[in-house]
C-alpha cells in the first residue's frame, strides 16, 4: 500500500536512534540500534556516520562502546535530524516541480505546499525531547 506521505528509511532510522540514544542511560552501539529498530545494519551504520559528520553525535570505539549526543536534546531541533541526512528542505508548491503550472493554478489546491510547509513548521518548533517526553515512561529499551 503507498503511503500518502512517507520519510526516507533513513530518516526514520535516524529519527529512532537519536530518540534511542537520548533516552537511554548507556552508549548504544550500531547493531544494538538496527536490531531494536529491525533495520538493517549496514544502513544504520551509514545513518550513524552521517550524524557523527554533522556533530549531532559522538562515538567512542571498544568494547563498551557507542554513540551520545553530542548535545542535549532539548537543545536539537527536529529539523538538524532531517537536515543532516537530506540536506537543506524546502517546500514546493508543485508536486513535480513546475515553476510554472501548465492548468495555470494548482490542480491539486495548493494541499501539498500546505503539508510540506506544516511539516517544516513542526520540525522547526519541535526538539529531540518532545520525542522522547512523549515515549512511554514504562517502556524499557535497555
Amino acid at each position: 500500500m503507498t503511503k500518502i506521505l512517507a520519510i526516507s528509511e533513513a530518516n526514520a532510522i535516524a529519527f529512532h536512534a537519536m530518540a534511542l540514544i537520548a533516552k537511554s542511560q548507556i552508549s548504544i552501539n550500531a547493531n544494538d540500534i538496527a536490531e531494536i529498530t529491525k533495520s538493517s545494519k549496514h544502513h544504520t551504520s551509514k545513518v550513524l556516520q552521517r550524524l557523527v559528520k554533522e556533530g549531532l553525535l559522538g562515538s567512542t570505539r571498544g568494547p563498551s562502546g557507542g554513540f551520545y549526543l553530542k548535545r542535549p536534546a532539548k537543545d536539537i531541533q527536529l529539523i538538524e535530524i532531517l537536515e543532516a541526512i537530506e540536506g537543506e528542505l524546502q517546500v514546493n508548491e508543485c508536486p513535480i516541480d513546475n515553476d510554472v503550472c501548465p492548468f495555470g493554478s494548482c490542480i491539486m489546491g495548493g494541499i501539498c505546499y500546505d503539508i510540506g510547509d506544516t511539516m517544516l513548521k513542526y520540525l522547526r518548533d519541535n526538539d529531540l525531547q518532545s520525542i522522547i517526553d512523549n515515549i512511554d515512561a514504562e517502556q524499557k529499551i535497555f
